[in-house]
Parts: C-alpha cells; sequence; structure tokens
C-alpha cells in the first residue's frame, strides 16, 4: 500500500504521535486504505501503531491495536479522508488509552 502522507498530531506522556494515511491503487484512485495512529520507539527502534481504520477484511472498520481480540467495529465511514478526520479529532484518546493498557 502507498503512503500518500504522513504528519504530526501532537505530544503525549514524551511521544510524539503520528498519523499516517496509505491506500492503493492511488490517490485518486483509492479502492482500499489504512489511516494509523502511531509513534516511533526509541528503545525499540521500531514504529507503534495504537489505532487503525482500514478496510483489510472487506469493510471499513477501527483497530484498536491496544485491546487484545477486540472485534472489527464497522463504521460508517467511506474515504480515507473520513478516516483521517475521525482519528485526527480523536487521538488523544486513542493515546490515552494506550498508554494505560501498556505501562
Amino acid at each position: 500500500m502507498e503512503r500518500f502522507y504522513s504528519y504530526q498530531l501532537g505530544y503525549y506522556e514524551d511521544r510524539v504521535y503520528h498519523l499516517s494515511v496509505n491506500g492503493e491503487p492511488s490517490m485518486n484512485d483509492v479502492r482500499m486504505f489504512a489511516v494509523t495512529i502511531h509513534y516511533d520507539d526509541p528503545k525499540s527502534q521500531e514504529t507503534v501503531e495504537i489505532a487503525r481504520i482500514d478496510t483489510s477484511h472487506g469493510f471499513v472498520h477501527i483497530d484498536r491495536l491496544y485491546r487484545r481480540d477486540q472485534p472489527k467495529e464497522a463504521l460508517d465511514i467511506e474515504t480515507p479522508w473520513e478516516a483521517e478526520k475521525h482519528l485526527r479529532s480523536r487521538w488523544r484518546q486513542y493515546a490515552e488509552s494506550y498508554a494505560r493498557n501498556h505501562e
């Protein structure tokens, strides 16, 4: 999947959170997408995803990656830009939930 763009959302507990928008086949003709909130972990040097809206199971759903074995929650979202708006407006809530579940 091609990364369309990524940008910084803000800081929470000494971590810098980002949002990335990916899709295919192209930005002008999106059929599949993934929009992800993540941060870079300096200890492991890996990107840690905390929440993602995507189309990977044949429907638009949200994955709260800080919760184990969570069901796929279908969303009434059709485009990556709607998914971006949804996650951008709630990123701090997801960061707080991630911190509570992983510390």
